[in-house]
């Protein structure tokens, strides 16, 4: 497991690799970090959300201890910069830096 989340971590950050990425952050109930989960995306709204239901799918799979409200979901664009905020139950999408991507993200105080 941690070989994969290793990968994943690698796959993301490289600068000089581009990609559509889904990319969710793994935390048990109490906040403790267990990984993170990566899936490709076609850069469409259905594709992102579609990427997303995957990687929370493999988080159940692979992390049945993993929370799915404890846990972000974001996406990068084409060019691999992370662009939006994807809310646990998949009916949002919003771009990272607006209100209600962090509302999304857990600020309570944001206005949506």
């Amino acid at each position: 497991m941690q070989r994969a989340n290793k990968a994943a971590l690698i796959l993301f950050t490289k600068s000089h690799e581009r990609h559509a990425l889904v990319v969710r952050d793994l935390c048990d109930r109490n906040g403790n970090k267990l990984g993170l989960i990566v899936e490709p995306h076609d850069a469409t709204e259905g594709g992102i959300i579609a990427a997303a239901k995957r990687a929370t799918d493999r988080m159940y799979a692979e992390y049945p201890e993993a929370s799915n409200v404890e846990n972000r979901i974001g996406a990068t664009d084409a060019t691999g910069r992370p662009k939006w905020s994807i809310s646990p139950n998949f009916q949002h999408i919003a771009e990272i830096g607006t209100d209600e991507a962090s509302y999304i993200w857990g600020d309570v105080e944001s206005a949506v």
